[in-house]
């Protein structure tokens, strides 16, 4: 159950994991740490990343697999991104 200030549409699940970001046209991928996830996106911790585009990559296993994922909030060093569909 949501506390009466949530706005959020999705309900959240509280997590600690790590997950590897792969922006478009920048060599290399950066680490991330998860804080909470839900069926349309996920918060994170960015470890000092300094630009993040609206639009890369995300991956919880080591791009086995990816996620498309677009910025839709940044303070700091904490993101909220969606899952999109590209």
């Amino acid at each position: 159950m949501r506390s009466s200030g949530e706005r959020r549409a999705a309900e959240r699940r509280r997590t600690h994991r790590d997950a590897l970001l792969s922006i478009p046209r920048l060599r290399g991928v950066h680490s991330c740490g998860v804080r909470d996830l839900s069926d349309g996106g996920v918060g994170v911790r960015l470890n000092d990343l300094p630009l993040l585009p609206t639009e890369f990559n995300l991956s919880f296993d080591g791009f086995r697999t990816t996620l498309a994922c677009r910025l839709v909030w940044r303070n700091g060093d904490l993101a909220g991104i969606t899952f999109s569909q590209r």
